[in-house]
Parts: C-alpha cells; structure tokens; sequence
C-alpha cells in the first residue's frame, strides 16, 4: 500500500480530467497506452488519466463480471464501478424493449451497489452445520451399516449507504449476447464539481448557449438511457450536470392509443431524469441484500427397518445391493433498492429526444447554477408584477376569437 500511495503521487501534476474526452472500452479491443501504466492489487496508475480509466475499463470487461477498480487520476483517486444484466427478445416488440429497459436499469443498480460496497463494505451472516450420522448393526452372522452426512448453509450480506457525485462512465447493449453492461465513476473532481454547484454562483451564462453545448455533447457521444454527467460550458467555464432518463414508445396498431403512449413515455422519461439528476447532486440512498441457502444430503445404507417408526435392530432386512443416495439444493437471492427523494432547484430545463428508431424516448434535465438565478429572477418579476395585477375573475366566452396558433415542425431532426 505505501508503494502504491508513492506511485499515486505520479500523475497529480494534471487537473484537467476531463471524462466527456474519454472513450469507452469495448470487449477484445485492446487500449493504446499514453505512458507507463502500472497496474497493483486492483489499482490503476498512469501519468495520462484517460489510459488509467481506459486501461480499468478494458480490466474490468475483459473478467466478463461486475466489478470494482481504483484509479490513480489526476484529481485523486477514483472509483469505477461496472454492472451488468441479461434481457430476452419475445415477438412483441414491446416486451423485448421493456426487458432490455429493465436490464439497464437492474445493470446501473449492480454499478452503483459496487461504489456503495468498495466505499462503505458488506455486512455478512453466515451459517453454516454439518450433521453425521452412523447406524451400525452386528449379528451373529452378519454386520451392516447406514451412514448420512446432511450440512445446510445459509447466508446473508447487505450493503447500504448514500451515493452522490457520480456519473455514468460508459453504456454498452451486446445485442449478440442479449446483455448490457453499464459503468459508473467516481472521482473527486466529479463530487468536487456536483457539490460546488449547490453553491453560490460565481458565472452568468447564456441559457441557450448551455443547451446547445448540452445538445451538442450529446450527439458527439451517446444518450444513455439512466444516470448523470458532467460537463463544462466552453465559453465560460461554468459547470453543467445533467440528468437522463428514459422510457419505452409502447407501439400499438391505434394511432390514438399509440399517441398516447408515446405521451405517457415522454412523462415517464422526464421523470426519471429529474430522480437522476437529483441523486447524483443530493446523493440517492442504495440498497442491497443478497443470500443463499445450500443444503445437501449423503447417504449409504446396506440395510433399511422393516418397521421404519420403531427401528428394532432386529427386525431388519438386509439389501442385496448397497444404495447410495447424494441431493442438493442451492437457493439465491438478490434484492437491489434506491431510494431518491428531495427537491430540485429552480431553473432545471428538460430537453427530449426520440431515438432514430422510434423505440426509445429520451429526456435529459440540464442544472447550471446561471440557469437556476434566472429563473429566480423571473420569479421574482412575476410576484413584483402579480401585486398590480388587474382582477382575473370573469371574461369566459366561447364564441370569443381564436386565431390559430403556430403549428408544425420547429427543429429538424438533424438540428438534434
């Protein structure tokens, strides 16, 4: 450990991390190392933190399993985290995307337990007896044996505590496999940025400036389906978070039901990004309890009771073969829970996005603290001006005017 801390010291001359440069691993490529990279008891040291990210990453999806990685970076050391799950196709499409969904989301809840586990450890139960059992019989012309041996195992670890200050690192749909892996990261740059945003604001931004960043970032990259991210504006240097969520555009054959589908997954989209982009900046609590039961039974016996319930030695049969018996049973349980409560500051804006292939709907809710003082300001113009206003009482008629309204497309698709 001293020998790693002496190493760790390595790349802390660079500050500028910067996760939205970095670029995901994907399974049997192989990552082209920026310097010396040493890699010790789990932990990741390069003097270029995009290879020490990349190179924990490749790790991480080349042991084809869940799992944690420490990474020497320039801002500290930080954490990666990957969790992974398998879904099914069915012939309805519908089905097919509501269990990829539900992979994603049961992948991000594996990733976040992992930070929780390495951060604050498991707490563990363990039981575990073994029985042994021998009924031996002697005659005057003849000697038999029954042996057993019976053991029952149980077992119980939880994990529980508060996660805030990550981001989702890299998302990855193996279609071949029917699975999908998410990663998450955590560094102290990132729960430095998410915290110092909860705080005055030093920086007065253009608001659409931030969201074509935002817009722009997100078509340089991928919109995952769940999880945070942080960026900085280019022109300022404000720092941005933003919150994704994500739902899927039920078809159906009716255009009306099919209309409203398509609005309630727009509803449900907003939604959970809204719950991630507040649990990565309040933090989100994080649940976990997983346990097995194995029980298993030995047997030999050469003979058996005529009368099972009394067991009189002498009244026995011998049997012409020697039977052998050997069962087990193995149980398991895994239950992962989050929980998000709390109250976003004002100026959160929500930008959606309908996948190229219609399947998917997208929302992502965008924070910068300039966004949240003008929508302060503008609250405050509105009660200003709400003390002088006119009686609002009456003036329903509906045969009154009504000029049409603009309709039809504002943006192009390409413009998103």
């Amino acid at each position: 450990m001293a020998a790693w801390m002496g190493c760790a010291a390595v790349p802390a001359q660079a500050q500028d991390f910067d996760l939205t440069d970095m670029v995901p691993a994907r399974p049997g490529q192989a990552v082209e190392p920026q310097g010396d990279v040493v890699v010790e008891d789990g932990i990741v040291i390069a003097a270029d933190e995009a290879t020490a990210v990349s190179v924990a990453h490749q790790q991480l999806i080349d042991n084809t399993q869940d799992g944690v990685m420490t990474i020497a970076v320039g801002s500290g050391v930080g954490l990666l985290s990957t969790g992974s799950a398998s879904y099914q196709t069915y012939d309805n499409i519908n089905a097919t995307l509501l269990s990829k969904r539900a992979a994603y989301n049961q992948a991000f809840l594996a990733a976040k337990k992992g930070l929780v586990e390495y951060q604050k450890g498991a707490e563990v139960v363990c039981s575990n007896l073994v029985s042994m059992q021998m009924d031996y019989i002697d005659s005057g012309t003849d000697s038999m044996g029954n042996t057993s041996t019976s053991s029952k195992e149980g077992c119980a670890d939880s994990v529980a505590g508060s996660l805030a200050g990550y981001v989702t690192y890299d998302v990855f749909d193996d279609t071949d496999k029917k699975s999908v892996r998410i990663s998450v990261i955590s560094t102290p740059k990132t729960r430095e940025q998410i915290q110092a945003n909860t705080g005055a604001v030093n920086v007065v931004s253009d608001p659409n400036e931030v969201f074509k960043q935002v817009v722009s970032d997100i078509q340089k990259g991928v919109m995952p389906p769940l999880g945070a991210k942080v960026l900085t504006n280019a022109n300022t240097g404000e720092v941005v978070l933003m919150g994704f969520g994500s739902a899927i555009i039920r078809q159906n054959n009716n255009a009306r039901i099919a209309s409203r589908l398509a609005d309630a997954a727009m509803r449900q989209s907003q939604t959970r990004a809204r719950a991630a982009l507040l649990g990565t900046m309040q933090g989100e609590e994080i649940y976990w309890r997983g346990s097995f039961d194995e029980s298993q039974v030995e047997s030999t016996e050469q003979f058996e009771y005529e009368d099972p319930v009394l067991q009189d030695p002498s009244e026995v049969e011998k049997l012409d073969q020697e039977r052998t018996v050997f069962l087990n049973q193995f149980k398991e349980t895994q239950d992962y829970g989050s929980l998000t409560k709390g109250q976003l500051p004002p100026g959160v804006g929500l930008r959606s996005f309908v996948s190229e292939d219609g399947y998917w709907q997208y929302t992502v809710a965008v924070y910068a603290p300039s966004l949240s003082a003008a929508a302060k300001d503008a609250a405050r113009d509105q009660k200003a001006r709400g003390k002088d206003a006119r009686d609002a009482r009456g003036g329903v008629n509906n045969k009154g005017a009504n000029p049409r309204g603009a309709s039809g497309k504002v943006s192009k698709e390409d413009d998103l």
